[in-house]
C-alpha cells in the first residue's frame, strides 16, 4: 500500500502553473482514461494526489500502473487542475509523481540477485 502525506497549503505567490496538456489531450482521450479505473481506484487516486489524505492499495497501483499508464494518469491530473484553481498545484504535481513511482516500484520492484552457479556445480 502507498501513504502519501499530508497536504500544507502553499501562499498562492509560490504556487507554480500546471504545464498545459499534451496535444493528445482532448475529451475522447480523458474519457478513457477514465474508463481504465473503476471508480474506487479513481478516488484512492484522486485523494492521495490532490489531498495527499489517501492510501492507495497495490490493486489500485496495478491498474493505474498497467491499464492508466503515465500519459493517461499525468493527462488527468493536469486537467483536474485545469478545471479548478488549487492554490498548490506545485505539490499536486509532486504528489502526482511520487504517486506514479510508489505504484511502479510496487508493481516492478527491483529484481533481486540471482546467484550464479559455480563452474564445479555445472557438471555435476
Amino acid at each position: 500500500m502507498i501513504q502519501t502525506g499530508v497536504s500544507r497549503d502553499i501562499p498562492e505567490a509560490e504556487a507554480s502553473n500546471a504545464p498545459e496538456p499534451s496535444s493528445s489531450y482532448d475529451d475522447d482521450h480523458l474519457s478513457t482514461c477514465a474508463a481504465k479505473l473503476d471508480p474506487g481506484c479513481g478516488d484512492e487516486i484522486f485523494s492521495a494526489v490532490f489531498y495527499g489524505s489517501q492510501t492507495i492499495s497495490g490493486e489500485c497501483c496495478d491498474t493505474l500502473v498497467s491499464d492508466a499508464g503515465k500519459a493517461c494518469h499525468d493527462d488527468m491530473t493536469k486537467y483536474i487542475l485545469k478545471l479548478k484553481k488549487f492554490p498548490n498545484e506545485h505539490q499536486i504535481l509532486h504528489r502526482s509523481e511520487n504517486v506514479w513511482n510508489a505504484c511502479v516500484a510496487l508493481d516492478y520492484p527491483a529484481a533481486e540477485p540471482v546467484a550464479v552457479p559455480s563452474d564445479e556445480s555445472l557438471y555435476n
